[in-house]
């Protein structure tokens, strides 16, 4: 694993706390927007990564389909592109492993969705490509990244970046950061119910 250890577990907290203090919250804000908007719309959600973030992905659309449902509420249409191993494997044995995400976002994905990559470099070939075609087919694009962001920075109409080089604590504040858009999204579904 490429990227900075810490030599103690205090070492680790302390720049937990620091990175902490440094997220910028209004990004945070306007993913779960977008998940209010993509709600409302009846569109879909796609979340990707590979590795520790592959797990996020599978986490957060767990969140926000279960944790944010609320009693009487239509149901966000989200969906993990890693929890087909099928799928993902056959891609990338029989096509192309930069494919993997990209190959099943062209099939279900359409304009108006809305792709959330998690990736702690922001570099992965299967990543970038699924975002690029995500951009190139109007389907709005959040990031969570860490380091500088990577080649997705760019991509991005939302990035939520931790700006680390220690992979553990990038993964572990994309999953705080899921946790926070969750329950941002379950808030704005909430508001929609009292407002009849």
């Amino acid at each position: 694993m490429a990227g900075v250890i810490c030599a103690s577990a205090q070492a680790y907290l302390d720049e937990m706390g620091r990175l902490l203090g440094g997220i910028d919250c209004s990004t945070i804000d306007a993913l779960a927007d977008c998940l209010h908007d993509v709600w409302r719309g009846d569109r879909q959600v796609f979340v990707y990564g590979n590795g520790g973030s592959a797990y996020t992905a599978s986490h957060f659309v767990t969140d926000l389909v279960k944790t944010a449902a609320v009693d009487g509420v239509r149901r966000l249409r989200a969906v993990s592109l890693v929890d087909n191993y099928g799928l993902t494997t056959a891609i990338g044995n029989d096509i192309n492993y930069d494919q993997t995400f990209q190959f099943p976002l062209e099939a279900y994905g359409r304009e108006g969705d809305l792709a959330i990559a998690i990736s702690g470099s922001g570099n992965s070939p299967n990543v970038v490509n699924a975002c690029q075609w995500a951009r190139e087919h109007k389907l709005k694009v959040a990031c969570l990244t860490g380091f500088k962001g990577g080649k997705i920075a760019g991509m991005c109409d939302v990035h939520i970046n931790i700006p680390s080089d220690n992979y553990g604590l990038i993964e572990d504040l994309h999953m705080s950061v899921g946790h926070m858009i969750s329950q941002a999204f379950k808030a704005r579904l909430i508001a929609e119910v009292s407002k009849g």
